[in-house]
């Protein structure tokens, strides 16, 4: 059966777009630390898999790397392509990455390991990752330890259930599903951004587990817009986030190659 993505709707994908965060740069700048004074970012030839819309993508590509976008989604990769001339996009998944053997010095994986199966995304990372190279997975987590994200996040748990993203970095990162021996370092970074309601709201729509309501989407954006629009009366949402960089060392490939 063709692997299929979650995430492959027009509508999902201009929410994405629309209302995604970005990432934190001090999350580059340790990038750059990881990968070590012969090389950096800016010299570097990054895949960026599972890329979405290409957000990390484009901040890759700031900072000067070579990067080459690999996503499934074919309306993800439409808004990706509309927006990232930088960027060289293919169509492909982290489980069968459609490149050549060594030939990454940097493999990403922005908000997207945990769609992953570790049995067929790590033997292909090690694969094209040239020898010494680095594989990093990060995640935009919303702090949700109190406040307004607290009591969002009871209502999506009433309509969702209880297994959808909530966990803070910290718990995030024990819950990463990486083989023991591999050598790897955690990075947590705290930061906020103030966006209008309407951003929120679509930043929201983005989500795999609201998306995943079918009709009762509308109805829960819409509560949110009701409560949030009183929380805010401005109309500017403020959201926080931790984000949390996991970076695994040069010995990838002798790890991998025990674990399989």
């Amino acid at each position: 059966m063709a692997e299929k993505s979650k995430f492959d709707t027009e509508s999902t994908a201009r929410h994405y777009a629309a209302a995604r965060p970005t990432y934190p740069s001090e999350l580059f700048d340790a990038l750059d630390d990881l990968l070590g004074g012969e090389l950096a970012l800016a010299d570097a030839s990054v895949v960026d898999v599972a890329a979405g819309t290409g957000i990390s993508s484009r901040q890759l590509a700031e900072r000067g790397a070579r990067v080459t976008a690999v996503e499934l989604s074919a309306a993800m990769l439409s808004e990706l392509a509309a927006s990232s001339p930088g960027v060289h996009a293919v169509q492909g998944s982290g489980h069968a990455l459609p490149l050549a053997d060594d030939s990454a010095d940097l493999i990403t994986y922005a908000q997207a390991w945990h769609w992953m199966d570790p049995d067929l995304a790590l033997p292909e990372a090690s694969r094209v990752l040239r020898p010494g190279g680095l594989l990093a997975l990060w995640w935009n987590q919303t702090d949700r330890s109190s406040g307004w994200e607290r009591d969002q996040a009871d209502r999506i748990t009433a309509v969702a259930g209880p297994s959808w993203n909530r966990y803070s970095a910290t718990e995030m990162f024990e819950r990463v599903d990486l083989p023991e021996g591999l050598h790897t370092h955690g990075f947590t970074f705290d930061w906020e951004r103030t966006v209008d309601l309407e951003t929120h709201i679509s930043n929201v729509a983005s989500k795999s587990y609201i998306a995943g309501l079918g009709a009762g989407t509308a109805p829960f954006l819409e509560q949110e817009r009701r409560i949030l629009g009183e929380v805010f009366p401005d109309g500017q949402v403020v959201e926080r986030f931790s984000t949390l960089l996991v970076a695994t060392m040069p010995n990838i490939r002798a790890t991998i190659a025990d674990h399989v």
